[in-house]
């Protein structure tokens, strides 16, 4: 079930699963939440992403997109 390829939508379904905790708790309670938190993280997590999505194109070349009528070469 967890292979290295659902590792990634794994990850995604954990980070939603908190931001969405989050904003129940949010909405629930009446608070509000607000990034105390350094600048930086915001970059860091933006050159993560990049990064990881184009590690992804670059690894795997030959599993790009394909078009409907070259399914059969």
């Amino acid at each position: 079930m967890l292979d290295r390829e659902n590792l990634p939508g794994v990850i995604l379904l954990a980070l939603c699963t908190v931001a969405a905790g989050v904003l129940i708790y949010s909405i629930v309670t009446g608070t509000r939440f607000v990034w105390t938190g350094p600048g930086w993280v915001s970059g860091a997590l933006m050159l993560l992403f990049m990064g990881a999505t184009a590690w992804g194109f670059i690894r795997q070349p030959g599993r790009r997109w394909r078009w409907p009528w070259d399914r059969d070469r």
